[in-house]
Formats: C-alpha cells, sequence, structure tokens
C-alpha cells in the first residue's frame, strides 16, 4: 500500500505519517524487513513532499532495523542525513531525538562519542521543555556509562530516569531503564539483586507487549543465571522464549540462540 502510495504527489503526507504510525508497533515486535521497507518508503515521501523534521525522524528512525540487520553503513548514512535534515527544520526536539539515534549507532564503534551524543540529546530536550525526552536520553547515557565501567555513575543516572518515567507513568520505559539497572548491578557484582531487577523488567515488558526488549532482558537474565549455577530449566525457560521471540520478528539473533539452547540439549 504504502510503496504504490508514494508514487502519488498528494498522498507524500499520508505515506509518511503512516510510516511513523507503524513504527509504534514496529518498535515493540521486531518485523525488520516489513519495518524497514516502511521507514524508506515514508522517508521518500518526507523528502518529496519538503518536510525535514518528518525526513530526520523516518531516517534516525531507520538507522535502527538496519542496524538490527548488520547494516552499519547503511545506518550511518540514514544518521548523517537525519541530522542534516533536523538541523535545516530548527526543531529542538527533533534534533534530540536524531542525536539519541546517533549515539545508538556509536555505542558499537566508539562509547565516549555515544556519551557525548546522549549528553547532547539530554541538553537538547531539556531546553525544549522534554521532560520525557531528557530522561529517555539519562537512559541510554546511563547504559553507556555502564558498558564503559563506570558502573556506580551508570546506576544513579539511570535510577534518576527510572524516578522521572515513573512519575510520568511510562511503564514501558521504566521497565527498559530497570533492565538496564539489573546490568549494573550484575557489573557490580551484585548478582541477586540483577536477577531480581531483570527478572521484573522481563515481567513488566511481556505485561507491555514490548517482546524486543523482554527477549533482551531474557537473555541477559538467562547468563546471569548460569553464572550463579541456577537451575538449568530456568535458563533454557528464558533463552527459549527469548528465541521465540527473536523468531518471529526475523531477528539474527535467532540462530546465536538456537545454538546456544542447544549447548543446553533444548533446540524448541
Amino acid at each position: 500500500m504504502l510503496r504504490a502510495a508514494v508514487r502519488e504527489e498528494t498522498l507524500w503526507t499520508e505515506v509518511w505519517q503512516l510510516s511513523e504510525a507503524f513504527t509504534v508497533l514496529f518498535f515493540h515486535h521486531r518485523h525488520l524487513g516489513d519495518w524497514r521497507e516502511s521507514l524508506e518508503l515514508g522517508a521518500a515521501a518526507a523528502a518529496a513532499a519538503l518536510e525535514p523534521a518528518a525526513e530526520a525522524r523516518l531516517r534516525s528512525l531507520l538507522s535502527r532495523p538496519l542496524m538490527d540487520q548488520g547494516e552499519y553503513e547503511a545506518a550511518r548514512r540514514e544518521l548523517e542525513s537525519a541530522v542534516a535534515c533536523a538541523e535545516v527544520s530548527g526543531d529542538l526536539v527533533v534534533r534530540a531525538s536524531v542525536q539519541e539515534f546517533s549515539g545508538r549507532y556509536w555505542e558499537h564503534f566508539d562509547l565516549s562519542r555515544a556519551m557525548d551524543a546522549y549528553r547532547s540529546a539530554l541538553e537538547l530536550s531539556t531546553a525544549a521543555n522534554e521532560g520525557r525526552g531528557a530522561a529517555i536520553a539519562a537512559y541510554f547515557l546511563g547504559s553507556a556509562q555502564d558498558a564503559a565501567g563506570d558502573h556506580g555513575e551508570a546506576l544513579v543516572t539511570l535510577r534518576g530516569a527510572h524516578a522521572e518515567l515513573t512519575a510520568r507513568d511510562d511503564p514501558r520505559m521504566a521497565a527498559r531503564v530497570l533492565a538496564a539497572m539489573g546490568l549494573a548491578h550484575d557489573h557490580l557484582g551484585e548478582h541477586d539483586e540483577a536477577i531480581r531487577t531483570l527478572s521484573e523488567a522481563a515481567r513488566a515488558l511481556r505485561e507491555r507487549q514490548a517482546t524486543h526488549y523482554e527477549a533482551q532482558a531474557l537473555v541477559a537474565l538467562a547468563g546471569i543465571k548460569e553464572r550463579s549455577a541456577a537451575d538449568p530449566e530456568a535458563v533454557r525457560a528464558d533463552l527459549t522464549r527469548a528465541l521465540e521471540i527473536y523468531e518471529a520478528g526475523g531477528s539474527p539473533q535467532a540462530e546465536v540462540l538456537r545454538r546456544r539452547l542447544e549447548g543446553t540439549g533444548e533446540t524448541g
């Protein structure tokens, strides 16, 4: 439907608006091929309609399925275009969002640059009086701090983000922050607290049908349980559920988990 509509000048606005709307679904359920095609068509329609803010949002969003599919160079090109479009738009919220997505890319290659991007997103969101956006930027900053080895500082940042998102009645994002807090506890050697926190996060994410993030929490949880000599059945249950989610979304992570489960005597 979108592919046919993008050829019609009178439908360009509808195409990019639909593409953005579909992303709410795809963020929770990562059907990567469909999501990528939807965003490519939406970005093309926004460009044709001379809507730089919409094009910036869609191209930055497009970086996510591209990275999930391992196409990092393509993701970088989309983000560079998104930054340029955001600057043309002059919209502080859009500029903040693009910086946040850029940080997600740089996490794979340069943590320092990623943290700079998240700090920029936080500052821009604060300047725009966008409290939720600032809290989300703080969440990603805390996760990057944890990955960089600053586990204690990461927990401070993440607790602040969690409190802000909870106060704003955003349980899905609060659960994602909770999962990041569980990882930080694990890195600090606080394994019981890590298991408790990640278990709570996985339950909350499943309740809100945020299955992609539930799978991430379950894989992390299974790893901690393995290292803690927990019941192997509990480990397999976590990995099996995560595998189901990744298979449904067509994620390359499905094959990784399938091989891991084969090592535990269960392939699904």
